[in-house]
């Protein structure tokens, strides 16, 4: 895994700790988008009580696609994939978490160096501006390589 120049941390319940912002392949092909849940970034729980993730606002600095996160209550120490397409949330063998966020293309951007952090996420209630207002935790990937996944 890769390691961005900044390291992650939190103010909230909540961390990103790891992102894959490019997907394994090709994005599209054919105008169908294809392996959108290849697309995700990583979220822990780091409170000692069970949160839930409904309406904590991923802020992507390049765009305004930042649809809150789905109601899916996520255990104290338990971390989740918030995977941008869809599918039903649920709990694999390894005890990892999978959010999906319903995007139907890939919305975290590839290469993005002009902005840092890539990333925020913020606490309910927050808006999807580009600022650090309301922002509990961030990560910055700068140019993505094909399917990597970066340590937050």
């Amino acid at each position: 895994m890769a390691t961005p120049s900044q390291a992650a941390s939190t103010s909230g319940a909540f961390m990103l700790t790891h992102v894959r912002p490019n997907a394994a392949g090709a994005d599209s092909h054919n105008g169908t988008q294809l392996n959108v849940n290849g697309e995700y970034f990583v979220i822990k729980n780091v409170t000692t009580r069970t949160v839930n993730t409904g309406g904590y606002i991923p802020d992507i600095t390049t765009n305004t696609y930042g649809r809150a996160l789905p109601s899916y209550n996520l255990p104290a120490g338990a971390k989740a994939y918030v995977h941008t397409g869809s599918g039903r949330p649920y709990r694999d063998s390894a005890g990892a978490h999978h959010i999906y966020r319903g995007y139907d293309r890939h919305v975290l951007p590839n290469t993005s160096t002009a902005k840092n952090p890539d990333l925020r996420l913020k606490k309910p209630g927050s808006p999807d501006n580009n600022t650090a207002t309301g922002s509990i935790t961030s990560c910055n990937w700068n140019t993505a390589t094909d399917g990597t996944t970066y340590t937050c």
